[in-house]
């Protein structure tokens, strides 16, 4: 399956998005438990040293965070099973596809980052038989 440079940026970024959305989720937490800490009180409702505007704020960031997390994540896996399904290098193969198509299932966000490493990205090498039978 040939692929533009667009193409494979906005695939890139489909990749990449789950695991930046959990490093974000991750971070709402830090702000969620530690924000109140810094910022001191607010003269508002304050529990175990957390300010009410700090908890909701780091709390609707963490459900951000996850529904992006979700959405880009299924997305991404959906792609990947597409590109799979028609990349003509692992059609050749005999169990390549499935094989691909179970680390994409089971390890979705590195398998996704694997894949794009080894089968998006690359260029394409020319095949020197078909480049032989050309010039003929």
């Amino acid at each position: 399956m040939k692929l533009s440079k667009n193409q494979k940026i906005g695939i890139g970024i489909l990749t990449f998005m789950p695991i930046l959305c959990f490093i974000g989720y991750i971070v709402s937490f830090f702000v969620i438990f530690f924000g109140g800490i810094a910022t001191g009180s607010d003269g508002g409702f304050e529990q175990n040293g957390v300010s009410s505007g700090t908890f909701f704020t780091g709390f609707a960031m963490a459900f951000v965070f996850l529904i992006l997390a979700i959405f880009s994540g299924l997305a991404a896996m959906i792609l990947h099973i597409v590109h799979i399904t028609k990349n003509e290098k692992l059609k050749a193969q005999s169990n390549g596809q499935l094989l691909w198509i179970l680390v994409i299932v089971f390890a979705n966000g590195i398998g996704g980052v694997i894949y794009f490493f080894i089968e998006i990205l690359p260029e394409p090498k020319p095949n020197p038989v078909l480049r032989k039978t050309e010039n003929l």
